[in-house]
């Protein structure tokens, strides 16, 4: 990668380190602005391109690591942080859809690692499927225990219920899916993989 772009994405990782700080001082002195779960996730996500690189052995490009910070800012900041999910209704079902979509671009990183080069599209479709459905139900178990331990509405159990949870999984299923399928189509992955 080019170093201009490493200093753009830089920038914009410590924007986002930054972003989170702001997050947390603000759960600090204002008891009525309980974002701790959105304040947790921004500490910590916008270092998850680099724990893959290191465990899967491979190298984000320049257009896979942007795309990953624009949704961490989407989703995040504007979602927890700005309370877009409970202005918008549908920006939350939108947002666990491209979280579908993205996780199931590990899966296919994690089907390089392993090698299965081999294996039928079939197989390594709906391998990247199910592993980006048990990304969303870990998100899910997050969000319940930000609602459980630090007193949030991450998943607005009063208003709606389990309606929320389920939604936010078929969400995520749909976008895993589609990840799924793209990740298949010969040359999709040698496109976001071109510097």
């Amino acid at each position: 990668m080019k170093p201009y772009k490493r200093g753009i994405l830089l920038v914009i990782k410590v924007s986002l380190l930054l972003f989170a700080v702001v997050v947390g001082i603000k759960c600090l002195t204002d008891p009525a602005y309980n974002k701790y779960g959105g304040f947790l996730a921004g500490l910590v996500l916008p270092f998850l391109p680099e724990v893959i690189e290191k465990i899967y052995k491979c190298k984000f490009t320049f257009r896979i690591s942007l795309l990953y910070y624009a949704f961490l800012f989407v989703a995040l900041d504007m979602g927890i942080c700005m309370d877009l999910y409970r202005l918008w209704p549908f920006f939350d079902k939108i947002v666990h859809f491209l979280s579908g979509v993205f996780s199931a671009l590990v899966g296919h990183y994690a089907l390089v690692y392993f090698k299965t080069n081999k294996s039928p599209k079939v197989f390594k479709a709906m391998f990247i499927m199910f592993f980006s459905m048990a990304i969303a139900v870990m998100w899910e178990f997050f969000e319940f225990a930000c609602d459980k331990f630090l007193g949030q509405s991450m998943q607005q159990l009063i208003s709606v219920g389990v309606d929320d949870t389920m939604f936010d999984l078929l969400a995520a299923t749909l976008g895993a899916g589609l990840g799924g399928w793209l990740l298949t189509i010969p040359n999709f992955i040698e496109y976001l993989e071109a510097e």
